[in-house]
């Protein structure tokens, strides 16, 4: 029953979701399940596999939504460092590699935080991402800078 309830809050917070926070929500999920597979790294073959696929079918679905026409340079930006995180994903997995996982997730962050930026100023509420390590994160989330 608990879970029941669960998923209805779910599905209800998604359908009832700006398109901005569904993005909000795209970027949390894609770090949430990136900080699972790095838990999994040396461990649990299957259980990696399936949160590693889970981000990268997010990080797909992120850059299958760029306007290249209206987005221009930023849209061209986004798409490369999307393909660049895929890449990195798809490598960690097959070498079990922990350091390019912790690398994408401190790219993504950045781009999550300018999405709950944008979420804040149009007065929507703002999901933060589950945080592991607020320090390192804090520490790395200056290093990219992202214009909305």
């Amino acid at each position: 029953m608990k879970n029941d309830a669960a998923t209805q809050y779910r599905e209800n917070t998604i359908v009832s979701a700006t398109p901005e926070e569904t993005v909000l929500m795209l970027y949390n999920g894609a770090i949430e399940f990136l900080r699972g597979a790095l838990k999994e790294v040396g461990r649990s073959t299957d259980k990696k596999i399936v949160l590693i696929d889970k981000s990268l079918k997010i990080i797909e679905y992120l850059q299958s939504c760029l306007d290249r026409e209206k987005g221009g340079e930023i849209a061209r930006n986004l798409n490369d460092l999307y393909d660049y995180m895929m890449v990195q994903i798809t490598r960690a997995n097959f070498g079990n590699d922990a350091t390019k996982i912790n690398e994408v997730i401190r790219l993504l962050l950045p781009l999550r935080d300018a999405w709950a930026e944008i979420c804040k100023k149009d007065g929507k509420k703002v999901h933060a991402a589950p945080s592991a390590n607020k320090t390192e994160e804090a520490h790395h989330a200056g290093k990219i800078a992202v214009s909305a």
